[in-house]
This record gives structure tokens, C-alpha cells and sequence, in this order.
């Protein structure tokens, strides 16, 4: 699955409207259309996508525009590139419109298109997107600055056992803060096996996240050295292990068994602008929660990322014993033993967007 297939889904979670106004109709008739973008720019990943969008003049029923998507299309002519600046020279990546299938949904739409390129942003530079159309001289920018990848500090080891049943100790994910970083994200993903009834296998996985972290003062920037700033630790206790559980894993029809491959660990970064975006979202349930853009003649949402990861965390016995049994976990039919790690297909990503769209409030 394509890295922006989901931004539909984000920008209905958290739409994304103009800063300059209390309010804007999406459908009034006199209304200019604007460009929408959404995009990340991540240092730790090698391709790079923007999501661009129109919004909508007409008058037509919702239901109506969602079974036609070309009323949010913006032109096939659009020429969308990054330059990377650093001290006046610059060099330019020039993004291809590529269209995926549809997603399924009464939201989804007839065309996906995604602007994407691959390079790997280098943090000692400045970006920006720029969008133009050569139909009439529109003209849509961007600028910021990468994020350097989080410093992982536990866990750190893929494929051993870690203890979620230790009284006092519980698993820790411990990670330091970096320069130009304002908000974490930590993903718990499980990995897991649907053995049904029919006898067919079925991989999949579920993500949690766990509150944002915010940053005010993030260490100072140094091309030449390391700089990293305080100690966050996020605990894991067992009981919070079967919550997890609870809420994320779904219940399946025709399903005869389960069997745990394993759990990952991710830690995203993001820089102000993702802050922005992410508290404006989680502060407020009205239009006052659409007011950020850093987008220029547009609206929309252009931010940096990184991200560390660890996968292939094992759960000591104990655990994979008590996940039967536990009353609230019970019923999702997870055997003790562990999958057979030489029958595992390719893992599969875990992403900011997926963290932010997941964002949950659990004490």
C-alpha cells in the first residue's frame, strides 16, 4: 500500500481551511476554488509524496461529489517539484502524478492521485514545493526544514523476548529528543495471524498510539555533532498490553484461531508544523480546529518527519500464556505459541500517517 493512499480519510479526521477566516463553505457558490495540499517531507524514508487537491464551487449534493471525484481534481497539467536549498544553490526533484486504484468506502474516490519522487531529504537543507500550472500561472509554495530521526534508546533488539510480566518493570520504549523536533508520536503495531475456519491464513496487523509527546525547547541544531536533548520513556505494563489488545484487535468472522508473530515499535518525529496540525485537530471538535495552513495560495498542510524503529519484539511467556485467559482478552482466540517466524511474509510499514489519524487520549 502506497504511502498517501489515506489522505483523503486525514483530511476529513482534521480538515485543513483557510487560516485567514473564521469559516469556509466548501460549497458556496461563489467561492473560488483553492488549491488543497498535504504532504510530509520524511529524511528517514526515500520517497516523498504530495497530495493535491481542489476544493469544491458547486452546489451538488455530498453524495453526489464523492461518486464523482473529478469536482475536487486539480489540473493533469500541474507541474509539482522540490528544490533543495542550501546557502543560495539548489537542485530540483520533480514530482510524478501517479494515480492508485480507488479505496473502497462511501468517502473514497474515483481517482487517487499522488505526486511523488524518490530522494531522501538531507537535514542540513532547506525545501520547498512548489505547484504551478502552466494553464493559468497559479502558483503554490512551501518551505521548511527537515527533522533529524529520533535516537531510539529501548528497545534496540529485534527477535528476542522482552518481559511485559515483570511486577515493577514493565516494557519500556525510551527515546531522546532531537534537534528541530517538536512532537513524538509512539506507535505500538501487532503483528498477528488469522488462522479461519476455512483453513486459509491471513496476516495482519494493528496500530496504537499513544498520547503526543510536545516539545517546547528542542536541542539546538549542529551539522557537526549529535546534540540530543531529554530522556522520554513510555511504559508498557501488562495490563496496558491487554488494553491494547482490546481496542485495536477486531473481531472476525469465520475466524477459528489466532497465533502472535510480534509487535514493532515506532517513534516519529515532527517538526512545528505537524505540532500545529496535530493540537489545533485534538483541541478543538469545530472549524477552529481547520485554521492551520503553512501553505502559500493554497490551503493545506506541507510538514517534516523522521522516524526510528524497532520490529520483532517477542513477549515473554508468561505473557503469551495469561492472553488467553485474561476475560477481556479472552475472546479474540489467541493461542499461547508464537508464529513461526521462517512462515512470515514481508513486514509491513508503519507510518506517521496512520500514528496521527490513530492519535488516542488512554490513561
Amino acid at each position: 500500500m502506497k504511502k498517501l493512499k489515506f489522505l483523503i480519510g486525514l483530511l476529513l479526521l482534521i480538515p485543513l481551511l483557510n487560516g485567514c477566516s473564521s469559516d469556509i463553505d466548501l460549497f458556496k457558490v461563489n467561492q473560488d476554488k483553492q488549491y488543497v495540499v498535504f504532504g510530509f517531507l520524511n529524511s528517514t524514508d526515500p520517497i516523498q509524496q504530495i497530495k493535491v487537491r481542489l476544493t469544491s464551487v458547486t452546489d451538488a449534493s455530498v453524495n453526489d461529489i464523492f461518486s464523482d471525484s473529478t469536482e475536487f481534481s486539480a489540473s493533469p497539467d500541474l507541474q509539482v517539484s522540490i528544490q533543495e536549498w542550501f546557502k543560495g544553490y539548489y537542485a530540483t526533484y520533480l514530482l510524478d502524478r501517479v494515480i492508485y486504484p480507488k479505496d473502497p468506502g462511501s468517502f473514497s474516490l474515483t481517482r487517487n492521485e499522488v505526486y511523488e519522487t524518490r530522494f531522501t531529504p538531507d537535514i542540513n537543507m532547506e525545501y520547498k514545493l512548489i505547484i504551478s500550472n502552466p494553464e493559468n500561472g497559479d502558483r503554490v509554495e512551501s518551505k521548511i526544514v527537515p527533522v533529524p530521526q529520533p535516537k531510539l534508546g529501548a528497545p534496540t533488539w529485534s527477535w528476542i523476548r522482552y518481559s511485559f510480566s515483570t511486577p515493577g518493570d514493565p516494557f519500556n520504549i525510551r527515546f531522546y529528543e532531537v534537534p528541530r523536533v517538536h512532537i513524538y508520536l509512539v506507535g505500538f503495531t501487532i503483528r498477528y495471524v488469522d488462522i479461519m475456519e476455512s483453513g486459509d491464513t491471513v496476516f495482519r496487523s494493528a496500530s496504537w498510539s499513544f498520547p503526543p509527546r510536545y516539545v517546547d525547547d528542542p536541542p539546538e541544531y549542529s551539522p557537526t555533532k549529535n546534540n540530543l536533548g531529554r530522556e522520554n520513556n513510555q511504559h508498557v505494563t501488562k495490563s496496558y498490553a491487554y488494553r491494547i489488545f482490546e481496542q485495536i484487535i477486531p473481531d472476525c468472522s469465520g475466524l477459528n484461531y489466532r497465533q502472535l508473530i510480534c509487535f514493532n515499535i515506532s517513534v516519529w518525529g515532527g517538526d512545528q508544523n505537524i505540532r500545529n496540525y496535530i493540537e489545533l485537530g485534538i483541541k478543538f471538535n469545530d472549524n477552529r480546529k481547520q485554521f492551520f495552513t503553512n501553505i502559500s495560495n493554497g490551503i493545506g498542510f506541507f510538514g517534516a518527519s523522521s522516524h526510528s524503529d524497532c520490529a520483532g519484539i517477542l513477549p515473554d511467556r508468561a505473557f503469551m500464556d495469561s492472553l488467553p485467559l485474561y476475560d477481556k482478552t479472552a475472546g479474540l482466540k489467541f493461542r499461547p505459541e508464537l508464529f513461526p517466524i521462517d512462515h512470515l511474509p514481508a513486514a509491513p510499514p508503519v507510518d506517521l500517517k496512520k500514528l496521527i489519524r490513530e492519535v488516542r487520549y488512554e490513561d
